[in-house]
């Protein structure tokens, strides 16, 4: 019985409420006291996009484990608290961005918007993560592009209601009705202009 009491007084002694239980994926996480935060100023691949385990797994070997300091007042409609989140002094928002597994997601005026925007700067010049992408494979199925209603020179198409683009030989994109077909001449377009991330399939 001694045992079993000093045993929960063990566990009571190393349970702390506002470290991480788990992540969810890139930019999302739940701590112990049940609390779900969603970093503030990016956004990460969501579940069944290319990139996704990657993100992830890049945020939770940054915060699993670490004492976190939260930065922020803004609750989002999911009622998830959204936050620049500290660990060891860094800012692990603009790290992921800065490492390629995040982009960014700003609102003019916001804090620690020119550090993001100048991370995403810092991956897409070094071709890191999410922006690591090889145009000339969609380039050569650019032909599909124009017979699905886009102009010359696309070589990725997206839907307006949709995350992701795709590549126009994909069979997914032919089913994008014309009113919400979205084309670009650049994946970096895709990405930059509408926030669109690569399609797990084609």
């Amino acid at each position: 019985m001694k045992a079993v009491m000093l045993l929960i007084l063990l566990m009571a002694c190393t349970y702390e409420p506002e470290t991480v239980r788990y992540v969810i994926d890139g930019d999302t996480f739940v701590l112990n006291n049940g609390e779900t935060i969603r970093l503030q100023g990016i956004d990460t691949p969501e579940k069944g996009d290319i990139n996704y385990d990657k993100a992830a797994y890049e945020l939770q070997k940054r915060i699993i484990g670490k004492k976190l300091t939260l930065e922020g007042t803004k609750n989002d409609f999911y009622g998830r608290k959204v936050r620049y989140v500290f660990s060891n002094g860094n800012n692990i928002n603009v790290e992921l961005v800065r490492e390629g597994w995040a982009r960014a997601l700003m609102h003019k005026g916001t804090t620690y918007e020119q550090q993001i925007e100048e991370a995403q700067k810092k991956a897409i010049r070094e071709k890191k993560g999410i922006w690591d992408i090889n145009d000339e494979s969609y380039k050569r199925m650019s032909h599909r592009c124009v017979q699905l209603g886009c102009p010359e020179g696309t070589i990725t198409v997206a839907s307006k209601q949709g995350e992701v683009y795709y590549n126009c030989a994909c069979s997914t994109a032919a089913l994008i009705t014309k009113e919400n077909l979205e084309c670009y001449s650049t994946i970096e377009d895709a990405i930059l202009l509408r926030g669109y991330f690569a399609a797990r399939r084609c």
